[in-house]
């Protein structure tokens, strides 16, 4: 068993099809499963709690419920998570991804600095499973069902010479498509109080779409580096959820509106970021 007891999971919950319930139920009971004293944090927005009915809410998890049958507020309810946290780390782990306990283990150690920013545990590869392998994993909830069909075109990547490894992105190698291998999303890890120093995730972006983008680019900006492990074999695994009834992001309403706000922060000078970013509250 991995201790965790320094770690705060918060995960954004929209639990739009049977595939995504699959998931996070998946995810929440490999973590209980393989690690000690876990606590999460699950925010739902809906337009009625489901939830409940598929994840037992233990004593270590926080569930918060918000009204909305509008866009997702991903943003705001990752902030929420901040402030109700009471450990030193945090990870935001969506509801669709699996990363190695010992990869948690060896980021919380780098965050240990107290100028450490954004840390992603997996060396960037974002590897997406086939429903088949999906279906192994949630039988045994053992990561080497996952493990064994790691693609050997990126068998030695170990997250640093990022360039030629390009060549294997969008390839399918066996049962896994090799997503990213530079990745932004899916998980990453963060000090507590850095987190409320940079106010946390930005509101402004709306539904899904560069959330993901502007934060570690933020909080870098704002003097405290985002980056990653490093080593082979380091991967975030990611489990397939659209099964043609659920929501893809692209075919979001602000997915353009998110993508321009994030060029615009891009060009902000270090004066202009920091006013922006005291325009919303924690």
């Amino acid at each position: 068993m991995y201790d965790l007891s320094e770690t705060t999971f918060i995960t954004f919950v929209k639990l739009d099809n049977e595939a995504r319930i699959k998931n996070l139920r998946a995810m929440v009971n490999f973590y209980r499963k393989h690690c000690e004293n876990t606590h999460h944090i699950l925010i739902e927005e809906d337009t009625h709690p489901k939830l409940p009915d598929h994840i037992d809410i233990d004593n270590n998890t926080t569930y918060i419920f918000t009204k909305n049958n509008g866009e997702w507020r991903k943003c705001e309810g990752y902030n929420r998570g901040i402030k109700l946290a009471n450990t030193q780390y945090l990870i935001f782990n969506d509801v669709d991804v699996i990363v190695n306990p010992p990869q948690i283990l060896e980021t919380i150690e780098k965050l240990k600095s107290p100028k450490s920013g954004l840390l992603y545990p997996f060396n960037g590869l974002f590897l997406c499973v086939t429903d088949k392998v999906k279906d192994e994993f949630t039988n045994t909830l053992d990561y080497n069902d996952l493990d064994k069909h790691f693609p050997s075109m990126v068998d030695d990547y170990d997250g640093i010479n990022v360039e030629p490894a390009y060549a294997h992105v969008n390839k399918t190698d066996g049962e896994v498509l090799i997503g990213h291998i530079n990745s932004t999303g899916g998980c990453v890890m963060g000090r507590r109080d850095v987190m409320i120093k940079c106010n946390g995730y930005n509101p402004n972006f709306v539904g899904w779409g560069y959330e993901d983008d502007e934060v570690p680019w933020r909080i870098t900006k704002l003097g405290y580096p985002a980056g990653r492990i490093t080593g082979s074999k380091k991967p975030a695994w990611h489990l397939p959820h659209f099964d043609g009834t659920g929501s893809r992001k692209e075919t979001q309403p602000n997915h353009t509106s998110n993508q321009q706000l994030y060029f615009n922060i891009r060009e902000m000078s270090v004066e202009q970021l920091t006013e922006h970013t005291r325009s919303w509250r924690l």
